[in-house]
């Protein structure tokens, strides 16, 4: 699942040989989770080196930034990493291997197929007795006396208010992980976002050994039910899966994604699509309703929303072949699809539903299935651009922050480990953002790349925390949201290198609330 490297240099000839000879083989079976390796050192950083715009492996110290070129694509100097990359990484205790989910295996844990009338899935059960005290949610027992029957007795004293809470009020959320209802199907690499208080699922794909896109629309309300429950919704306007998913204050966008068995190995190209979903209208294709798209095709690129100015920012993103320079295919210098990647920041007005600007300002590097993050630090805000993978070639663990005000990218603290989290939409609470579960770079092409991390990054020291407490599954491509302080990680899968690169799709959703 981290640079232009078709810089003309001395060895530059035969090291595109080897990529493309890497990239025609291996690209279809990564889709987004990687089949070879990235660097000599398994980090798949050092690789970026040759063109000054990639993280690379020299030492570090984070407590000194650089901003970049009025061009955005200032490089750093050798020393300007910080220690960060000598922390440890905390998993969880026990990081077994997840096995082959279907949607029938998911019934164990709450999940369920929806029905065609799309009626609310539920978990929460209830018992009704008698008491002689009523309250407004109803909790009675009877008194038995040699006189009561089966009708109550005169000294009962019921109210015509005294009636009975159909959808109990949710607990209070726990510290640290739960488990809580799962998808009614399992899915991965879906669009997302929060709305009205509720996580909305769309698009994405199901098991399968290839890329089999959905249409399918869900949304969960935390509040309702003991876990939670999920509601089927309107579905999505096109079959598409890692669409971009920003949740503004009164709609769901949709940006770009790709098609069934797209765009590896000749498959359909990236979409430029965007679509527009609001709870009492359904969704509304924007393109095909009002000419609006992408400035460029576009899968699993990053976004978020910033209520300050009323934009939505998105960056980077896997793209189709073109010789723009804002686009890099990483070495592979030969159009091989499903190896190029953009590094524009570009804007989208929500009120005009048109593009603001289409080419803002652009990263030092191109990546794919960053973590984009809106913070603060002393009164400014940033978008940070934390992690992703440089086409096919491997992880990043470049973190670029864009300078609202100022304009322009700055190098922050690289993240512990190449790598990209499975929480990529703006997963902040209190000013911090909290990355967990993710794929990192381990050389050889199994499961083992899925780690159960929970990360936390302070955009005010610029440092990374990795001692929380880990998840339990094991998976990327999930799809994430923050709703009342607690981090919610839906679905996602475990690519099965050994079945023929089966895409194992689940659908636990686990939810991190903070200590602190």
């Amino acid at each position: 699942m981290t640079e232009d490297h078709r810089s003309a240099d001395r060895d530059g000839t035969a090291r595109r040989t080897l990529l493309r000879a890497i990239g025609l083989g291996a690209s279809a079976a990564m889709a987004g989770c990687l089949f070879g390796g990235s660097g000599g050192d398994g980090n798949g950083s050092s690789e970026n080196a040759s063109d000054g715009n990639g993280s690379s492996s020299d030492a570090t110290t984070g407590a000194t930034r650089r901003t970049d070129a009025a061009n955005g694509t200032g490089a750093r100097s050798d020393g300007e990493r910080t220690t960060t990359q000598e922390q440890s990484i905390i998993t969880s205790a026990n990081p077994t291997t997840v096995p082959p989910t279907t949607a029938a295996a998911n019934a164990s844990n709450g999940s369920a197929t929806p029905s065609s009338n799309a009626t609310r899935t539920t978990t929460s059960s209830e018992t009704t007795t008698v008491t002689p005290t009523r309250t407004a949610t109803r909790t009675e027992t009877a008194t038995a006396t040699p006189t009561e029957t089966a009708t109550r007795t005169p000294t009962e004293t019921a109210t015509p208010t005294a009636t009975r809470t159909e959808t109990p009020t949710a607990p209070e959320p726990s510290v640290g992980w739960t488990e809580r209802t799962a998808l009614p199907v399992v899915g991965s690499d879906a669009g997302g976002g929060v709305l009205d208080g509720e996580l909305y699922f769309f698009g994405g794909i199901e098991t399968a050994t290839g890329l089999a896109a959905t249409r399918q629309t869900f949304a969960y309300d935390p509040a309702a039910g003991s876990g939670g429950t999920w509601d089927r919704r309107a579905d999505f306007p096109r079959a598409l899966w890692g669409p971009c998913g920003v949740a503004t204050d009164d709609a769901l966008y949709s940006f770009g994604g790709a098609p069934t068995n797209g765009p590896y190995e000749g498959g359909p190209p990236p979409s430029d699509v965007i679509s527009r979903y609001r709870p009492d209208e359904g969704w509304t294709d924007l393109t095909a309703t009002q000419g609006t798209r992408c400035p460029y095709p576009n899968w699993v690129m990053g976004g978020v929303y910033n209520p300050a100015d009323g934009l939505v920012y998105c960056v980077g993103g896997g793209t189709g072949a073109h010789d723009a320079e804002t686009a890099t295919d990483h070495g592979f210098d030969g159009d091989v699809p499903g190896t190029f990647d953009e590094r524009r920041l570009w804007t989208f007005d929500p009120a005009s539903e048109s593009v603001a600007d289409p080419d803002l300002a652009r990263m030092p590097e191109a990546k794919r299935w960053p973590t984009v993050a809106l913070l603060n630090d002393g009164g400014r805000q940033y978008i940070h651009v934390i992690g992703g993978l440089s086409g096919t070639t491997g992880p990043t663990d470049s973190n670029f922050r864009y300078d609202v005000a100022g304009g322009s990218f700055e190098r922050a603290t690289p993240m512990p480990r190449a790598g990209t989290y499975a929480t990529h939409g703006d997963p902040v609470i209190g000013n911090r953002a909290y990355l967990t579960h993710g794929m990192f770079w381990q050389g050889e092409a199994t499961i083992d790349r899925y780690e159960t991390v929970a990360h936390r990054y302070d955009p005010v020291s610029d440092s990374f925390t990795t001692d929380l407490p880990g998840p339990t599954h094991q998976r990327g491509g999930a799809t994430s949201g923050v709703i009342d302080g607690t981090l919610y990680v839906v679905g996602g899968h475990i690519k099965r290198f050994d079945q023929n690169g089966l895409h194992d799709c689940v659908a636990y959703n686990e939810a991190y609330t903070p200590g602190e």
